[in-house]
């Protein structure tokens, strides 16, 4: 077997087809195609359907995928390894982050750490936290940020932050029966939970954690509008649609937007940790480290609101 063989299926596999694996490969279609009928002949077994209208794994070509990634994974773990060694000149991160957490973080990151690593490219994905957490899974990212209060199986974690969830509604849309302290912005969470809420849908890290604090008060919630988006929640609770727990920093990102009236959904503001999660054993080097550090410090100095 050859490293290579590992990498030309993978790419195949990902995009689906020979022609355009060949063009990213950098090689021609016809040598790419030949290379791949030279494998499945050693192999004894074919590990592409091609008789299907898209070119498709077979329950084979599932199966060596499946090493294939923890083959290229592990070599990238010793990849990093090797660049701590050499002085940290060259390579790739890959980072995950939910869709309108990269809008925040990002920027707070990205120019600090390619100030110290120039050499080092970062590459993004975006999307649920549940479709991150299968991408870290199956090595397609090497880091995820994400909130979360519960033990993944296989996933070890650093934690960057600590994040107040919050509770908005439109400006006077809350009666005092609402309220422990109408003064101090706290809510009396029995009493809020009856009313209609807008919260993200299912699969969503933030999700989960209003399912908790739903399960907690012993309610089933009445959800008005099932959103994709943080700040589209802030932006219906604002016009009295109903109201959304969301993280502060989202009133960061909706700063000079619709007035609410934001709240603390306790008398203890209810929290939960910004983590950067990786595979168990993943090696975490200075390269790595720096990002960890980099991130903890810019997410201490953002912006407080309550």
């Amino acid at each position: 077997m050859e490293l290579r063989q590992f990498t030309y299926v993978n790419m195949v596999a990902s995009c689906g087809s020979f022609t355009k694996a060949a063009a990213k490969l950098f090689i021609s279609q016809p040598a790419l195609s030949n290379y791949i009928n030279k494998v499945e002949e050693e192999l004894g077994v074919r590990l592409f359907d091609r008789s299907a209208s898209q070119l498709v794994l077979t329950y084979a070509g599932e199966e060596y995928l499946k090493r294939t990634k923890i083959i290229l994974s592990q070599i990238e773990d010793m990849d990093r390894e090797m660049r701590d060694i050499a002085h940290h000149m060259k390579g790739r991160l890959r980072i995950g982050f939910p869709s309108e957490r990269i809008i925040y973080i990002l920027p707070l990151i990205l120019a600090p750490f390619k100030e110290c690593y120039p050499g080092i490219d970062v590459e993004v994905v975006n999307g649920s936290g549940s479709r991150l957490i299968e991408n870290l899974r199956a090595g397609d990212v090497d880091f995820v940020f994400l909130p979360n209060w519960t033990p993944i199986k296989d996933i070890a974690n650093e934690d960057i932050a600590e994040e107040e969830l919050v509770l908005v509604a439109a400006e006077g849309y809350l009666p005092d029966a609402c309220f422990l302290s109408r003064e101090n912005h706290i809510i009396n969470w029995r009493e809020v939970s009856k009313l209609p809420i807008i919260t993200l849908k299912k699969g969503h890290a933030l999700r989960k954690s209003v399912d908790v604090l739903f399960q907690n008060a012993g309610r089933k919630p009445q959800i008005f509008f099932e959103s994709h988006s943080n700040m589209l929640s802030y932006r219906l609770a604002a016009q009295g649609l109903g109201v959304a727990i969301i993280p502060d920093i989202t009133l960061e990102l909706m700063e000079g937007s619709m007035p609410a009236e934001v709240c603390h959904l306790s008398e203890h503001p209810v929290t939960w940790p910004v983590s950067v999660l990786y595979r168990e054993n993943c090696y975490i080097g200075k390269v790595e480290r720096t990002l960890f550090e980099i991130a903890k410090e810019a997410m201490a100095a953002h912006k407080k609101w309550l």
